[in-house]
């Protein structure tokens, strides 16, 4: 971490990143109206339309001209308003583009919301800065549904997206109770590359032997297709029917991917794996090898958006984790990430701390294997302990006349003027 004048006069430019998730917009909000309250030292309050690109591009907006309402309504609006993108900042002509941009525009403040890609980008940009003699400040506020940025207790979106997860598997156990005597297994697939955060949190469904999901597979624990198996016949044996829960990054005995193995997805814009096809080479697999029908079920994005059951734990902590960034700021901290440290479980306590940015960016928090029980297949007390405070409390959504939610969009209008256009 490193520090800047606290006395540090303007703009400020506020960005979001990567996959959306329920509560990244309660931490922008958190972070801007934060800002409005000291316009002596933060000037335009800029947002970055989509993300780095957004900087890259000079598609700024003033936040200070959106409706004050929508502002306020990020709170309980899921996804990016500000717009998100999934570009690699790679080459040193980026690095220079960007912080040219906002010596361009007095830009002394850079918010960065998102995950580890992110937290580099964030650290590489404010040491170019330094090294160019420009004084700004750079602060990320984390960001990830996967739970695996490094350095803090856990991250804002992962509450939301494991209370989802949990809830929809424990609704799918009763369904698959209903019709087990036809539709005997049911598989479903949840995020998370390499951690398995997501797949072990469906774990706080299973409160007794007959409730889903009777097996879990997280990444961290190999498995061979024989051993998965066997596990499942003995479930069908003892209970009639088998509620399974897959993460998308699961690997087997050798350490492949089964997503890989049941087809090829490419890659992504950061060269990772594209995976998603676990849920279905495991269904596919179940139908084959032990001769029981197996419905499929992948949330997919919707996990990841669900605010009409969202936490209010985690809401509440992403709100708090944009206002802390801005409050750091404006005393002069620069080159961190916020981030949660719990005191305590019961009561549940969680301050606010601060990580260095390329300790983040250098790390990956995975599951311990003390937090799945010694089969593998399910969650230890320990987790079930941790994950409890963060899926507690629900969300207030707006609604409207015709009974949905009523979410908040932002104009975005462009209101900067660009000094020269990027090449990409």
């Amino acid at each position: 971490m490193s520090a800047v004048s606290s006395s540090l006069i303007g703009n400020a430019v506020f960005a979001q990143s990567g996959g959306p998730t329920t509560v990244i917009n309660s931490s922008m909000c958190g972070a801007v109206l934060e800002a409005m309250k000291f316009p002596k030292l933060f000037k335009t309050l800029y947002g970055a339309k989509n993300g780095i690109l957004g900087v890259l591009q000079e598609e700024l907006f003033d936040f200070r001209k959106e409706n004050p309402a929508d502002l306020k309504a990020l709170r309980t609006t899921p996804a990016a308003a500000a717009g998100s993108c999934r570009y690699k900042v790679k080459t040193e002509a980026d690095y220079a583009r960007i912080v040219g941009v906002f010596q361009a525009h007095n830009i002394r403040y850079f918010f960065y919301a998102g995950g580890n890609d992110s937290m580099d980008t964030a650290d590489k940009v404010a040491r170019l800065a330094r090294d160019k003699n420009y004084e700004m400040s750079v602060v990320g506020i984390p960001k990830t549904i996967d739970n695996d940025l490094a350095c803090t207790d856990h991250c804002p979106g992962f509450g939301s997206v494991a209370k989802y997860n949990a809830t929809m598997v424990m609704e799918s156990g009763y369904d698959t109770e209903a019709l087990y005597t036809t539709d005997t297994t049911t598989v479903q697939e949840v995020m998370g590359r390499n951690a398995g955060w997501i797949a072990g949190s469906c774990g706080l469904a299973h409160r007794i032997e007959e409730d889903a999901p009777h097996l879990i597979y997280v990444p961290e624990i190999h498995v061979s297709l024989n051993t998965m198996a066997a596990q499942i016949r003995e479930v069908l044996a003892r209970l009639g029917r088998c509620v399974i829960v897959v993460c998308e990054g699961c690997k087997n005995e050798k350490g492949q991917y089964l997503a890989e193995i049941g087809g090829d997805f490419g890659k992504d814009a950061f060269g990772h794996a594209q995976l998603g096809g676990a849920g279905e080479f495991v269904a596919n697999f179940i139908e084959k090898e032990i001769g029981v029908k197996a419905r499929r079920n992948k949330p997919g994005t919707l996990q990841r958006n669900g605010m009409h059951w969202a936490s209010r734990t985690d809401a509440d902590e992403a709100f708090r984790c944009g206002r802390e960034a801005v409050r750091q700021a404006a005393q002069g901290t620069s080159g961190c990430m916020v981030t949660l440290l719990r005191k305590s479980n019961k009561p549940y306590k969680c301050v606010m701390g601060l990580a260095r940015l390329s300790d983040v960016a250098n790390g990956e928090s995975l599951l311990p294997r003390d937090f799945m029980d010694e089969s593998g297949t399910h969650i230890s007390r320990k987790f079930r302990e941790y994950l409890e405070p963060l899926v507690k409390g629900e969300v207030k959504v707006r609604m409207g006349p015709d009974g949905l939610p009523q979410y908040a969009r932002l104009k975005r209008k462009l209101v900067a003027k660009k000094c020269a256009e990027w090449k990409k």
